[in-house]
């Protein structure tokens, strides 16, 4: 009886994380200056390698990214700076 639960938990479990499926809104909290308040601006949805890319290695910004009335300053931002929306690897 165990065996006839476990093996359509385990599908279920390998076919949610696989594939374009697996898609996550992502934020980034940032300072402006060390004594502002946290900003958080919506980056948008990542996918894939792409979703494990920004959570694992950070975001890099070439240049100044205007989104509604935020303004990201260009630069580095650390894993720890990126928020991905209901997704357990981060």
């Amino acid at each position: 009886m165990k065996k006839l639960l476990i093996a359509p938990a385990l599908a279920l479990f390998l076919f949610s994380c696989t594939g374009s499926d697996d898609c996550h809104e992502c934020h980034i909290a940032y300072k402006a200056t060390p004594d502002s308040e946290e900003v958080e601006v919506e980056i948008g949805e990542f996918c894939g390698s792409e979703l494990s890319d920004v959570e694992s290695n950070g975001y890099t910004l070439t240049s100044d990214r205007v989104i509604g009335n935020d303004t990201i300053p260009a630069g580095d931002y650390a894993s720890s700076d990126i928020h991905c929306e209901e997704h357990d690897e981060h």
